[in-house]
């Protein structure tokens, strides 16, 4: 097998080759699971009550605290990974930041709209795995600790460090708009009102086109 120019050509001739890349497949499938499962929604336990709003308790904020830069860490190191083995002319600053990106924007989109982040937290990384399986995208061995070697760690710590700062800051933004929608629909409530407002409504108006009224 020539690394160098290794290109979806992995020589398997036994069964027990084709165990062993069935394997490293869903180990790598697994990862990616844990990946985009955890990245797609917030990460401070909440407490939701209809006749308070949202609590939160110190031992839920003490174990966001103690396990996002640990999270973020995570999905780092699976996205650049896979960034490098499938990056052809790519550097190592391209692989961090694309990463990251793909890291800030679903952690943005988990705090507005979670089925929206988990196709972003999915789809990236699965368009990448399925490149490399279904394309023939991986780079090779030497091609991939190249690529890896060439990631500058101090750009990874520092974008590692503002992912957790974006991360506290949304979740921070995402749980003072719990408390004031509470508020505010609790208002309503008591004033005889709809729970929700107008463009809430609409927005529900906006997902029914197409399927009929609701109970026809």
């Amino acid at each position: 097998m020539d690394f160098p120019t290794f290109q979806w050509d992995f020589g398997l001739g036994g069964a027990s080759d084709v165990m062993l890349f069935a394997i490293a497949m869903a180990i790598v499938a697994a990862l990616l699971w844990i990946t985009y499962r955890t990245m797609q929604h917030p990460r401070l336990p909440v407490i939701r009550r209809d006749e308070q709003p949202p609590l939160i308790t110190g031992a839920g904020v003490a174990r966001y605290g103690l396990t996002i830069p640990f999270m973020v860490g995570f999905w780092l190191l699976v996205l650049i990974t896979l960034l490098a083995a499938a990056a052809k002319d790519r550097s190592g600053v391209q692989i961090v930041v694309a990463a990251s990106a793909v890291i800030g924007g679903a952690r943005l989109l988990a705090h507005l709209k979670p089925e929206i982040a988990h196709e972003l937290a999915k789809a990236v990384p699965i368009t990448i795995l399925s490149f490399i399986i279904i394309g023939g995208g991986f780079t090779g061995v030497e091609p991939f600790l190249r690529a890896a070697e060439e990631i500058p760690l101090e750009l990874v710590d520092s974008y590692w460090l503002g992912l957790i700062v974006w991360d506290i800051a949304l979740t921070a933004l995402w749980f003072g708009g719990q408390q004031v929608r509470w508020r505010r629909r609790h208002r309503r409530e008591l004033a005889g009102g709809p729970a929700d407002n107008v463009l809430q409504r609409l927005a529900a108006r906006l997902r029914r086109i197409g399927y009929g009224e609701p109970g026809a």
